[in-house]
């Protein structure tokens, strides 16, 4: 019975990712779940609002950095991994593009850090915060890059390498800097992560120096920057609007009730990041080279199907699981201290189920390029998560937020099934 399985998740492309990457995100997990831990134990609830706000700015500014191009990078690496010579045209544009626009944005944080600070933390404290994260950009979107590459070329067991090791790196460095500097060695952990990370990646990347022979600065061939522009649009509307909405979002619940409940829900949006980041890295690995390279519509419904029935269930019971431990997850990865948020699980639980569920039909619209139906479905979400957080919180307190969370996603879902009806549910001839 046991070899059979093993075979089993041979035999199964998705099965067989899913198996390699699964060490990487334990690892990941475990790390982050550590994290959480200390940073619960040294900062409170507040400390996790802080850095949270932190990580949504980081992300918007790294998102326009790289000019939202990752996926791509991803998908026309993918298209393209058999032509020697226009893998190299095309690693020569990623890299004119992230130097020229990541500079760009570092010049701008250096001249506004004081705005940027304020809006980010309420407070000009952390100007020489806004200054590391400039200095350190161009070498951040290289390694995004690069990772990108290597993702598209499909090979999967350098970027799970490369995932292990800077999460070990991240448990770390976060640990002694924030025993000695508090909040603010918490901070600069956040941000020089993907610096080190670049290091890793680069010794990783080494069979695949010869892409980055005879490199031109401004290098720009207009047929690919057009083809990567639908990309950028497309991710840099996700990537800014919804870490723009977790901010406001945030900053509500701290004017409506305080910055501790604020810390309560970052807190469960932690949590919940955990076990989204298995199922998006999946979709990553997995689901978006395939879609990219596919040239009919089969190849999508089979590989959403697939997806479904292979991992899906393995997600729900994950998902109740966690529920019913939901006293003991809080007591481990947090404290006593956190135990208000039981109350905020059903809600994010939910949500999270129905965002999986879209998520991984979405990708068909990066694969495909569809940048209309991409911008409709993603503002739909942003937006209403938004409004109905906005709302419901006033009605309900915090608890508002998750019901708006699950509500929302469960719409998001519809949506988006009613978007791809026809190439899921129509038989073929």
């Amino acid at each position: 019975m046991y070899p059979k399985f093993i075979n089993f998740i041979k035999e199964n492309p998705l099965l067989k990712v899913t198996s390699l990457n699964s060490g990487a995100i334990l690892v990941k997990m475990i790390t982050g779940l550590i994290i959480s831990k200390l940073t619960a134990y040294f900062l409170g609830p507040v400390g996790i609002a802080l850095i949270g706000n932190l990580r949504n700015g980081q992300s918007v500014i790294n998102t326009i950095a790289s000019s939202g191009i990752q996926k791509g990078v991803v998908s026309l690496t993918a298209n393209g991994k058999e032509k020697k010579k226009l893998l190299q045209i095309l690693t020569n544009t990623f890299f004119s593009l992230g130097l020229l626009v990541s500079v760009v944005v570092s010049v701008f944080l250096l001249l506004f850090s004081n705005e940027v600070s304020f809006y980010i933390f309420q407070t000009n404290s952390y100007i020489w915060i806004i200054n590391l994260i400039a200095f350190s950009l161009p070498i951040n979107t290289l390694n995004l890059f690069i990772l990108s590459i290597l993702q598209g070329l499909s090979d999967f067991k350098k970027v799970i390498s490369i995932n292990i090791i800077t999460s070990i790196f991240n448990l770390a460095l976060f640990s002694v800097l924030l025993y000695f500097l508090e909040l603010e060695g918490a901070f600069v952990t956040v941000i020089l992560l993907s610096t080190i990370q670049f290091i890793i990646t680069l010794y990783y990347a080494k069979p695949y120096y010869y892409l980055f022979r005879n490199l031109k600065l401004f290098y720009f061939p207009k047929k690919i920057v057009f083809s990567l522009s639908k990309y950028g649009l497309m991710t840099l509307i996700s990537s800014i609007t919804f870490p723009l909405v977790y901010l406001g979002i945030r900053r509500e619940i701290m004017v409506g009730l305080s910055n501790t409940d604020a810390g309560y829900w970052e807190a469960m949006s932690r949590l919940s990041s955990h076990y989204i980041l298995l199922m998006v890295s999946i979709i990553n690995l997995y689901v978006l080279p395939k879609l990219s390279s596919a040239n009919n519509q089969n190849s999508f419904k089979e590989t959403v199907l697939e997806f479904y029935k292979l991992i899906i269930p393995f997600y729900g019971v994950g998902l109740i699981i966690i529920y019913a431990l939901r006293y003991y997850i809080i007591r481990i990865v947090y404290s006593q201290e956190f135990l208000p948020i039981q109350g905020l699980f059903l809600g994010q639980l939910i949500g999270d189920f129905f965002y999986i569920l879209a998520l991984v039909m979405t990708y068909q619209m990066h694969a495909k390029r569809q940048v209309k139906r991409f911008l409709v479905t993603d503002l739909f979400l942003a937006i209403g998560l938004y409004v109905f957080s906005i709302y419901l919180l006033d009605i309900f307190g915090l608890k508002g937020v998750m019901y708006a969370h699950a509500s929302i996603n469960f719409l998001y879902f519809l949506l988006v099934l009613f978007i791809f009806r026809k190439p899921l549910f129509n038989q073929s001839k």
